[in-house]
């Protein structure tokens, strides 16, 4: 049986919540645990054994995990490509911590037959849509459009070749290697139409929390 392995990239410092909260991303409270130890047990609630986290820090979770530490930031590029070294096999789950989706990323994970899969989903605007008549006249408000195109929901599935050979060793994937992977025609898209929720600003953080406590 195909061994299920995993990396998460768990850099980020969450400089963008900073200074409502000083707490690395990581280790943001959720849901009674800690935003790492969540993505952590939803992935071996899924069957997923050798589970890498990708950090410059190896104290951010006591769950039994696997470290790929980083001495200075490696981009999610460089992350991911690290963190290959301590992958057994040749497919790897790779996703972003602040990233909380809610399927079963072995969807994902049997998606790779061309090399490389990622989510997609389509996102909200957290604006309301006003249109008009005449130019002036309100006919219509709409709050919280889904916008009708897909964008990635921070979770992918890569083949080992396919980080050795074309990722970088500092940078990041999404502006180098993701385009050479869809341009030598390598790179599928899976389409998730359930709940994603991306951890950015305190905004972010409080819906997280309504959506876990509700």
């Amino acid at each position: 049986m195909l061994l299920r392995e995993a990396i998460i990239l768990a850099g980020g410092e969450g400089w963008r919540l900073k200074p409502a909260t000083w707490v690395p991303k990581p280790l943001l409270k959720i849901n009674k645990r800690t935003l790492i130890d969540h993505q952590i047990e939803w992935l071996r609630s899924h069957g997923f054994e050798n589970i890498i986290v990708a950090s410059n820090r190896s104290d951010i979770t006591k769950l039994s995990v696997n470290y790929s530490l980083e001495e200075e930031n490696l981009g999610t590029g460089g992350a991911t490509k690290k963190a290959f070294e301590q992958v057994k096999g040749k497919v790897a789950y790779v996703m972003n911590v602040d990233d909380l989706v809610f399927y079963d990323p072995n969807e994902l994970f049997d998606y790779a037959g061309k090399g490389a899969g990622l989510l997609l989903s389509k996102p909200q605007i957290p604006f309301g849509k006003v249109t008009l008549a005449n130019g002036i006249d309100v006919i219509r408000f709409q709050q919280r459009m889904t916008l009708d195109f897909y964008v990635s929901a921070g979770h992918y599935v890569f083949k080992r070749n396919v980080v050795e050979s074309m990722f970088p060793d500092n940078g990041d994937f999404e502006f180098t290697a993701m385009q050479r992977l869809a341009d030598k025609k390598m790179l599928q898209g899976y389409t998730y139409h359930g709940m994603w929720f991306t951890l950015n600003t305190m905004n972010d953080l409080h819906n997280v929390r309504n959506f876990f406590k509700e």
